[in-house]
């Protein structure tokens, strides 16, 4: 029997088996004997001829074929649970959980603000975040990602949210140790850099113009712009930092001012589904509303 009739609430089971990490903590979650779920879930697997579950000690995990079959399912069952809230609740009220992965710099810099707002304003929404400089990809139409970097997803919905403009930076100590030495790029970038990541080659403009690709050799690299903002300060080295991060009582000194980096453009990324998640279609038009600032409207 291959027909989704008959089968889609046994599917469902086995779904939270896998989510929940075991049959019995599946039971407790969805409020079912043991014996009753265990007894539907062999049969399902009867009816299908497929082994979805093996026995793993006590506890009962996925097969290689039921981890293919719950990655395949998991959208959809996560997309019957939104249309049934939707159905036994208020038009009007928004609920639902939504996964969002970000770096640490963007939740201190003005996400956590947001998304505080956003908490108070829809109390029945649930928010798991993950901050990180590692890109957590979105799996289901439940997360989404903020990022720099979009290579590779080009599957993915990929909203611009905001360009971050970058200067070269550096303590005054640092610079008063190489005097008037710092005067042209290639003497920029014979120095020691402190960098958020490991990219060697930086395109320098000078306004509009690219100037050159300049080839710097980091002396540290650290995957949190905060922390390299601190590492300048305290002298270890010259930074391509945000010039919005970069404030008058800092310990850093602007070097070569009339030279920048590229322009870093920020995104909302997340799944492409022809009915998106209220709670989700919320917070991505509450971040972007909130960053027109940043992008000068």
């Amino acid at each position: 029997m291959t027909s989704i009739f008959g089968n889609i609430d046994d599917l469902y089971l086995f779904c939270s088996v896998v989510e929940e990490g075991s049959l019995q903590a599946a039971a407790r979650q969805l409020k079912l004997p043991v014996s009753t779920m265990s007894r539907r879930l062999s049969a399902l697997e009867s009816r299908l001829n497929i082994k979805l579950l093996e026995k793993q000690g006590r506890e009962l995990v996925a097969t290689q074929t039921g981890q293919d079959a719950f990655v395949a399912l998991q959208s959809g069952m996560e997309a019957i649970e939104i249309g049934m809230q939707q159905l036994v609740s208020n038009q009007s009220e928004v609920t639902g959980k939504i996964k969002m992965a970000l770096p640490h710099n963007f939740y201190r810099g003005f996400v956590g603000e947001v998304i505080a707002e956003f908490l108070q304003q829809y109390p029945k929404v649930t928010l798991d975040l993950v901050l990180s400089q590692e890109q957590v990809l979105p799996q289901t139409d439940r997360d989404l990602l903020m990022t720099f970097d979009i290579d590779g997803l080009e599957d993915m919905v990929a909203r611009p949210l905001f360009e971050a403009q970058h200067g070269f930076y550096t303590s005054p100590e640092y610079l008063a140790r190489h005097g008037d030495k710092i005067n042209q790029l290639q003497t920029l970038a014979s120095l020691d850099w402190v960098s958020v990541d490991h990219m060697t080659e930086i395109p320098v403009y000078e306004g509009e113009q690219l100037i050159e690709i300049m080839e710097i050799h980091p002396k540290l690299v650290v995957n949190d712009i905060m922390a390299v903002l601190s590492a300048a300060e305290k002298g270890l080295g010259v930074a391509s930092l945000p010039v919005r991060y970069v404030t008058p009582e800092m310990n850093l000194v602007s070097v070569l001012p009339q030279y920048h980096r590229n322009g870093r453009q920020a995104y909302l990324v997340y799944k492409p589904r022809r009915y998106q998640p209220k709670a989700l279609t919320l917070l991505i038009e509450t971040l972007l509303d909130k960053v027109k600032p940043l992008r000068g409207e």
